[in-house]
This record gives structure tokens, sequence and C-alpha cells, in this order.
């Protein structure tokens, strides 16, 4: 019935804006490349909400090292701030966050004597004497960019601490993770006075050997409540995620028994190639893809890891990527031949930091994925649908326990449109019904200068 349908028929989609779920703090991805930002022109296209721009909502920049991040934190000051300061600043003038990791540790605090981890002896670590030095050169990084209009949102302490490779990294075990983060970065972050969330060190994979909780995980320090008090956020690399079908992605939850009430962060993730071979999910080509086919496969992760695992922020890899693989939005800003940069553009130029995800029926036919957020103190509805299918579905969207709305405006992107305006949908009752195209992502958005109509009254009569 379904696969011999021109036009399949759905079930309703119920979206329920009293049953709120996790905060989202934005999409977006990493400018850890070439030696400064981006053009001004780029940056508007990845950054802004007008026509034709992305709207995407984070950076996650790179902590200086002296390294491949240029630059010195032995003191607060524009050296300390990085390369990558005027797309910081961007960004947050277009209304988004901003987020750091290292990719290594300076030079002079290393255990082999540089910011390459296979350098000299090799496997290097962050020496125990310098604990305390680094903690600062932390701080000092946070209190720079935040001295230059920055106010840092978060900062990790390493990138995939379970890797040691050829250009700036370093390997950290489970105790010195949790060592460092309560005896020194911790105190020091206190003691600065520094609202900035520190960030658990984002593994290379969610469920490798050397993982989120594997030998070199945060779950030692996440089970630690004399270290898990000082962290705001665990994140991790999503380079294991699994596709079976055309939108089933295998779960990547928090791990049971870690500290609760943290924030639930997605900060990498691409495929790329390595010697002719391809590298990342289970989707990944061997070549360069830049269409909707590769969009679609993205998109069902995103939805995975925020409609159905709960994660506050998802993050591409890099804006921008000069390799002939994928592992950056689209390799050339603007040219709009990367579908999934605008995949991500129909997330984060509508579903702003901020915005509360509330539940939607999360796949009414097979083949289909909602999801739905709202801004309160707006009255602000946003409904992004998903149609991996070849064929179009005609799908009925019910509000409940919502304001009342009159119109929605639907941008679609899609093989021929990407981030494409539509004409606006006339809501009744609550309710609409909408034709998502063949292989598209369709986002809704409207607000409403009503508030929900009360329920579940009761009272007495007083004569």
């Amino acid at each position: 019935f379904l696969a011999g349908s021109g036009n399949m028929q759905a079930q309703t989609a119920t979206v329920n804006w009293t049953n709120v779920h996790q905060v989202i703090d934005g999409f977006g991805a990493s400018d850890y490349a070439g030696s400064g930002s981006m053009s001004s022109g780029d940056q508007q296209f990845f950054f802004g909400t007008g026509s034709g721009q992305l709207g995407l909502s984070l950076i996650r920049a790179a902590v200086t090292n002296g390294g491949g991040a240029a630059g010195s934190c032995t003191s607060v000051g524009l050296s300390c701030a990085g390369p990558w300061l005027g797309d910081m600043q961007a960004m947050v003038a277009n209304g988004g966050r901003v987020i750091a990791s290292p990719w290594a540790p300076p030079a002079a605090y290393t255990t082999n004597g540089s910011v390459d981890c296979t350098a000299g002896g090799g496997n290097g670590q962050l020496a125990s004497g310098h604990y305390a030095d680094y903690a600062t050169w932390l701080s000092n990084f946070a209190q720079s960019v935040n001295a230059q209009g920055v106010p840092l949102y978060a900062i990790s302490i390493q990138n995939e601490p379970d890797q040691c490779l050829g250009y700036d990294s370093a390997h950290w075990s489970a105790s010195q993770i949790d060592t460092f983060i309560k005896s020194n970065l911790g105190p020091t972050f206190a003691s600065a006075g520094l609202s900035t969330l520190i960030e658990m060190p984002e593994d290379g994979n969610y469920s490798n050997g050397g993982g989120i909780t594997g030998t070199y995980g945060g779950g030692t320090c996440a089970t630690d409540s004399s270290c898990s008090n000082y962290v705001g956020m665990y994140s991790w690399h999503d380079y294991d995620a699994s596709l079976s079908g055309t939108n089933s992605v295998s779960a990547d939850p928090v791990p049971g028994g870690w500290a609760s009430g943290k924030k639930w962060w997605e900060t990498e993730a691409s495929c790329g190639v390595s010697s002719g071979t391809p590298f990342g999910p289970s989707f990944c080509p061997s070549g360069a893809t830049n269409d909707i086919t590769d969009a679609l496969h993205w998109a069902a992760v995103v939805d995975q890891r925020i409609a159905g695992d709960g994660a506050n922020a998802w993050l591409y890899w890099r804006f921008e990527e000069s390799n002939s693989d994928n592992e950056g939005l689209t390799q050339a800003a603007g040219s709009g031949s990367a579908k999934r940069a605008f995949m991500l553009g129909q997330y984060g130029k509508f579903v702003r930091p901020g915005y509360f995800r509330i539940d939607a029926t999360r796949q009414p036919v097979s083949g289909v994925s909602v999801s739905a957020y709202q801004n309160t103190s707006t009255n602000t509805l946003v409904i992004t649908a998903t149609n991996y299918t070849g064929s179009d579905v005609s799908q009925t969207f019910t509000l409940t326990n919502a304001p009342t709305f009159s119109t929605l405006t639907p941008t679609t992107t899609s093989a021929s449109l990407s981030l494409a305006a539509q004409s606006n949908v006339s809501v009744s009752g609550n309710s609409f019904t909408y034709t998502l195209p063949a292989e598209s992502i369709t986002t809704f958005v409207g607000s409403s200068s009503l508030p929900p109509a009360p329920s579940n009254l009761s009272g007495t009569v007083v004569q």
C-alpha cells in the first residue's frame, strides 16, 4: 500500500504544547580550519537568519595552544583569544553561542614536549606537574574571549582524548580527567568567577572501546560527585552512528548512572575519507556527496539525537572543507552544493537557542519523522517534518493544549529546493494538512497572540 501510493496518507501527527522536553541550545559546526576567521560574507551565510542564509547558532572554536591554534594563554589578552575570534564575535552578533575545545595542551605542558601526540616518544599527555598551569591556561582563554564580547558558553578539556594522532592531539585516561576537573579546573573556574560550563571531553565515538564510558571516557568523573559537580555538559562525537533503512538510527542516550541535570551535546560528526577508505557513520560514501540522499541520512541522525536521545545540541564537523570528501557542511560557502548544510539550516534557522522541544508523534507513518519546538515568550511554534520516502505524503497535524494558530509558514529543502519559503498554510481548529514532498525536510513556523485555552478547570458557584 505505502510503496504503491503516489501520495501516501499518514496518520495524524499530534503536537502537545504542554508536554515539554529538553531545552535546545542550537545547531552548528566547528571553524577549526585555515589560519583565521571566515570572510564576512561566509559568516553571514552560515550564521545569518535572512533569505538564503542557514541561521546556524553554534560555533565550536579551538582553544589557543600555540600549535595548530596560534597564540598564547599564559595571560589574558588578544593573543589568548585566538585566530578565530572574528567568527566567534559574528556568531554572537547573530544571536548564537560559542563553545570551545582544545585539540592539545600547549607543548610546554605535555609529556612529550609537543602538541602532536605521536611526536617524540609518542602517547603525549598533559604532564601531572602542569595540571594547575593548564587549568589557568583554559581559564585565561575563557576570560580573553569574554573580554572581546564573546560570552563563552562551555569549554571542554580535550578533543577526542581516546585518540593519539599525528597532529594536535593528546591522550587522557578517565582517572586523569576526573583528577584534573575536580582538583584543578573546577576550583580555578570557581575562583575566577566564570559562568562558562565545563564540558566533559568529547570522545571520538559514543560506543567504541575507548568511547564515552571506556578507558578514555568521562564515566569516572560522571559518577564522582566531587568531579561532576563542576561539570555542566556531557558531549560525544557521532562517527559511529548506525543507520538502517531510510531513517532508523541507533540510540546514543546519556549513560545510566551518570549524574543528572547536565547538558547532553553531540559536538562533531561527518563523513570523510582516509587513504581511500571512508570513515564515519554507516552510510558514508568513498567520495564527495552533496545530494539530497546524503542530507536525509544526516537528517535521520539529527532527528534521533534531538527527538530520540534528548540531546540539547547537534554540530557537524566543519563549516567549510577543501578536501574532496564530506567533512564540511559545504565546500564553498553560499554555493548551495551541499544539501546537508541546508538540512541543518532547517533546524538551526528556526529552532533558536532557548527554545524547548515539545511532544509530537515522532513517526506518523513509516518513512516520515516529526519533531516540534516552542518559545513560550513569543508563543512561537516550530514543527520539523522529514519525508524520507520517494512519494509525496499527505500529512495531517493537530495541535493540543496550544495557543490558537491561524497560519504557519513552511520552508523546504529537497532535491530542487534549498531552505525555500513556501506559501502560508491555513490552520483551522489548530489542525492542518500538508503534502510533504518526496525526499524532503519541511519546517513550519508560526506565532500566536492568544494563550493556550484553559483545561481541567473546576470551581463552585458563588451566591
